[in-house]
């Protein structure tokens, strides 16, 4: 899960790169490592505008292998397109395809 983390910052400007890094200092993916596993189905990708999607999804969070909650939860992200520059860019995100903002949410109700 880990190397799983570190390959998302391929894909995310300096910009996105912060919001991550918020996630992580104050949830800390690591720290349930083992006990909690969480399924994601992506419901719809809408367009919002030139350069931003919204996104909706469902999670399963199981604890310890039970089904433990079910939520709703939406995002809006903000891309940007840079052609890669170099061999490691290229190979690591060839479409060159960045987040460059992220907001997410739960769903209430």
């Amino acid at each position: 899960m880990r190397q799983n983390w570190l390959d998302a910052y391929n894909y995310v400007t300096d910009r996105g790169a912060l919001a991550l890094n918020d996630y992580a200092r104050t949830n800390d993916p690591f720290g349930k490592l083992g006990r909690m596993q969480v399924a994601v189905e992506i419901a719809s990708v809408i367009r919002a505008s030139d350069d931003s999607f919204r996104v909706e999804w469902i999670e399963r969070r199981y604890v310890d292998g039970a089904l433990a909650s079910t939520e709703r939860w939406s995002a809006l992200l903000t891309l940007v397109v840079t052609t890669p520059t170099d061999a490691e860019r290229l190979r690591k995100n060839p479409l060159g395809i960045y987040i460059h903002a992220l907001n997410w949410s739960r769903e209430l109700g």
